[in-house]
């Protein structure tokens, strides 16, 4: 807050830079739009971005609407059927081939004479 009023008090003074000016006057901005905020709603200031509509979604509630609304644009006739090129877990479950790497020749030293 002493960084606003010093911003405000140097806009103000005989010979102040148009930076200093521009300054106070967003401190001046910044001082009303808090004065002016409402208990319990976010604070805009001027030049800020808008809140996204979901800021107050946790991320559950966030998977759960996706979910729903990803649900709702599949046609009932294709609920539960698998995309074409999927496999279907319970006719062919997943399989992983574990793979040996190539042994290493094994290099025998050799000593000096």
């Amino acid at each position: 807050m002493n960084d606003l009023i010093d911003a405000i008090r140097a806009a103000v003074v005989d010979g102040a830079t148009a930076n200093q000016k521009a300054a106070g006057a967003q401190a001046c901005r910044t001082i009303m739009t808090a004065l002016e905020a409402e208990v319990g709603k976010p604070i805009a200031l001027a030049g800020a971005p808008t809140p996204s509509p979901l800021a107050g979604v946790s991320p559950d509630q966030a998977l759960d609407l996706l979910i729903a609304r990803l649900s709702a644009m599949v046609p009932a006739e294709r609920a539960g059927v698998p995309a074409p090129g999927t496999r279907n877990a319970e006719r062919a479950p997943l399989r992983i081939a574990f793979v040996q790497p190539p042994a290493r020749p094994r290099v025998i030293a050799r000593r000096k004479p």
